[in-house]
C-alpha cells in the first residue's frame, strides 16, 4: 500500500513537472507570436498598433507625441537579447532600432528595453515598458 502511495506521489509531480513544463514553452511560443506582430507595427511605424500592444494603452496615450512620431521612419529592428523568466511570465528583450525622423533626414539609433509580462487572466502578453523613445 505504501509503494501504491508513493507511486501515485511520483506521478503527480512528474505530471505537474510536465503540464507546468508545457505551459511555458505555450506561453513562449504565443510570445514570440505577439513580439513578431509588434516588430512589424514598429518597423511599418504604426505606432498606434504598437500601442495596442501595451495594457495601459488608453490611459498612456497622450504621454507619447503622435506628432513627433509621425516623423518617425524605422530603417531597422534588430533583436539583441531575450531573456524569459524561469516561470515564463516575463521577458526582458533588447533591441536595436535604426530610424530618422524625417525632416531632419539623419539616421539614429536606440537601444529599446522591453518588458512583457503575461497576464494569466487574459491569457495575453502586454508590453509593459512603453513605446521606444525617439529622440
Amino acid at each position: 500500500m505504501v509503494k501504491y502511495v508513493l507511486s501515485l506521489c511520483v506521478l503527480f509531480i512528474v505530471g505537474c513537472t510536465s503540464v507546468g513544463t508545457y505551459l511555458g514553452t505555450y506561453r513562449l511560443a504565443q510570445f514570440e507570436q505577439i513580439s513578431s506582430a509588434y516588430e512589424q507595427a514598429i518597423q511599418w511605424s504604426d505606432y498606434d498598433v504598437a500601442n495596442g500592444f501595451r495594457k495601459n494603452q488608453e490611459t498612456d496615450h497622450e504621454a507619447w507625441n503622435v506628432d513627433k512620431l509621425d516623423k518617425i521612419r524605422v530603417t531597422s529592428y534588430e533583436l539583441l537579447n531575450s531573456n524569459p523568466s524561469e516561470d515564463k511570465l516575463r521577458v526582458h528583450q533588447a533591441v536595436k532600432i535604426r530610424y530618422f525622423i524625417a525632416d531632419q533626414m539623419i539616421e539614429k539609433t536606440l537601444i529599446d528595453r522591453q518588458l512583457w509580462e503575461y497576464d494569466d487572466t487574459e491569457k495575453a502578453w502586454y508590453l509593459q515598458s512603453g513605446l521606444p523613445d525617439f529622440r
